[in-house]
């Protein structure tokens, strides 16, 4: 035997074969030769990483392929690391969706859970992989209704401020008032101040009163941690806020109205001083006419725009009598 050199299957160290080197380097025509010369696919390293977990996480479609369906001993797609993540977990973490396709045709099981109890969508929610996402929820529609008192694919991806993975899970179906131990997906949101992913759950019809497993409330998670993203998101839960593009909308256009009045009322001025107005004449056609026709065409064009709020703006922050006093 001592002839026949090197087992093929020799390990390192850290218990890699020169498979999983070749794997975890892209060096496809090698994984080629070695697996011609009977290469197991399924030796594990001290961390329990196959070949095809390695060529997984870094998103070497070819290799993967190799591995499935070349050589004597097919790699198992199910098998799992010393963590319980098999190689669809390490393609999801990190977006591969191409990975991803080929081992959910080979029949992957998505179901399976590491050792945080996270399957493969969990991961892809979690790190914002919306393409993988996609992709999970389409094949297995079910995966949604499969969680835990931990969290769920919406938990994690409100957490994390993914607003499109919220979006596509709740137009999947997955409900969006679903609780774990730690409450709801605005729980989630709220605590780690993800205000545009609260928008979006609140416009979803998400119940506020909901508690996590401290009795606490939303509100009352935002009470314990203060910060202005904190008093903001508190705001919208009581109703209390316009949104920051409405309210500048609305300001800009008011101050463009009140500038242009005021650039006619400065020439009315100047045209009454050409003729000689005494103050109290000008003072008394200013508030009897001009004034009155300004509050009108502001208030109309306000209304023209269709935003109620700012005409309210108008009659509430009494724009005409300090224009008044102004002049």
């Amino acid at each position: 035997s001592i002839w026949r050199g090197p087992n093929i299957n020799c390990t390192d160290s850290s218990g890699y074969t020169a498979l999983h080197h070749a794997a975890l380097n892209g060096h496809k025509d090698i994984v080629l030769k070695l697996l011609q010369y009977e290469a197991s696919t399924n030796v594990a390293d001290n961390k329990g990483y196959f070949p095809i977990h390695l060529a997984a996480w870094r998103g070497d479609v070819d290799i993967v392929k190799i591995l499935i369906h070349h050589g004597p001993s097919h790699s198992r797609v199910n098998e799992q690391n010393n963590e319980n993540e098999t190689a669809l977990h390490c393609a999801a973490q990190y977006g591969h969706s191409e990975v991803v396709a080929v081992l959910l045709e080979e029949l992957t099981d998505p179901t399976i859970r590491n050792n945080k109890l996270e399957t493969p969508l969990d991961l892809a929610a979690l790190y914002g992989r919306l393409r993988v996402v996609k992709m999970i929820i389409k094949a297995y529609p079910n995966l949604m209704n499969c969680n835990t008192r931990k969290h769920t694919p919406l938990h994690l991806a409100a957490r994390n401020g993914h607003k499109a993975v919220v979006q596509v899970l709740l137009e999947a179906g997955m409900d969006v008032s679903c609780q774990t131990e730690k409450g709801s997906a605005l729980h989630e949101a709220a605590l780690f101040g993800k205000v545009e992913v609260v928008r979006i759950l609140l416009e979803t019809g998400i119940d506020t009163n909901i508690k996590d497993s401290l009795g606490r409330t939303v509100l009352d998670i935002l009470k314990e941690h203060p910060s202005q993203q904190s008093l903001q998101i508190a705001a919208l839960l009581q109703g209390k806020a316009y949104s920051i593009t409405h309210l500048e909308t609305t300001e800009k256009y008011y101050c463009e109205a009140v500038t242009g009045e005021l650039s006619k009322l400065l020439d009315e001025i100047k045209l009454c001083q050409e003729k000689e107005y005494s103050f109290e004449d000008l003072s008394h056609t200013l508030s009897d006419h001009y004034l009155e026709n300004f509050s009108k065409v502001s208030e109309e064009d306000l209304m023209t725009s269709g935003s109620q709020t700012k005409l309210n703006v108008v009659s509430k922050m009494g724009y005409k009598d300090n224009v008044f006093s102004y002049i």
